[in-house]
């Protein structure tokens, strides 16, 4: 996957998580009749609500942008595996199967109204064996300032899917380096999901919430930045 095709899965997860919440609260013969309705035809806006899916089942499916890519084919088949479907590719222009759509939908219905997975507990530590020589380690060197320590941010809200993200790599990756990018994507993706949001409410305006403090924190960098040019 290129690194700023995380862009668009980034900025896609407010419309795609507004999408499954609205699928919820729908009456529920309205899950027969699409069980009973033909297979679907696979375009970019159905691969991101599967890959977006597939994310909150703890399957990584890599970027949320709408491509069905080796990692989103891989998850795909992970999931079937697991839930004993018939092994199906995913492929843009193609069909997908009623039936693995029903299953994928009803399986992320439940994770979105039930909360995120647990983290399995980690294994208790071993003692170490005890060195024949004690061998004092050099002290750390000290660490470079942080010129954003005042721009506070939550690290759960650049988690994507099973991978976390630290605020500099989700600048690099998803917006080439560029604080300045950051905020106007963002700021624009926000906005529209904000009125979206305001008629369902409930998780979805979660989602929104967490797109505020993302943005809210690169617009405190980007102040700081413009600060610092001004100096120069």
């Amino acid at each position: 996957m290129k690194g700023r095709d995380l862009v668009a899965g980034l900025l896609g997860t407010i419309a795609v998580s507004l999408a499954m919440l609205t699928a919820i609260s729908a009456p529920f013969h309205a899950a027969s009749v699409a069980a009973e309705a033909r297979d679907a035809e696979v375009n970019a806006a159905l691969i991101r609500e599967i890959q977006f899916m597939l994310s909150r089942l703890g399957i990584d499916p890599g970027p949320i942008d709408g491509i069905a890519g080796q990692q989103t084919l891989r998850a795909v088949g992970k999931f079937q595996v697991q839930t004993g479907l018939p092994a199906g590719d995913l492929v843009s222009g193609g069909k997908i199967s009623a039936g693995f759509l029903e299953r994928l939908r009803n399986e992320a219905s439940r994770a979105i109204l039930g909360g995120e997975k647990k983290p399995a507990e980690a294994p208790e530590p071993q003692p170490a064996s005890p060195s024949l020589v004690a061998v004092k380690p050099p002290p750390p060197a000290a660490p470079a300032p942080d010129p954003f320590a005042a721009c506070t941010y939550n690290p759960g809200d650049f988690r994507i899917g099973a991978t976390e993200y630290t605020p500099d790599k989700f600048l690099q990756v998803g917006f080439d380096g560029s604080t300045a990018r950051a905020v106007a994507g963002l700021t624009a993706r926000l906005d529209e999901a904000r009125q979206i949001a305001g008629s369902i409410g409930g998780s979805a305006l979660g989602e929104v919430q967490r797109q505020a403090r993302i943005l809210a924190y690169f617009s405190c960098r980007l102040k700081i930045e413009q600060g610092s040019d001004t100096k120069k």
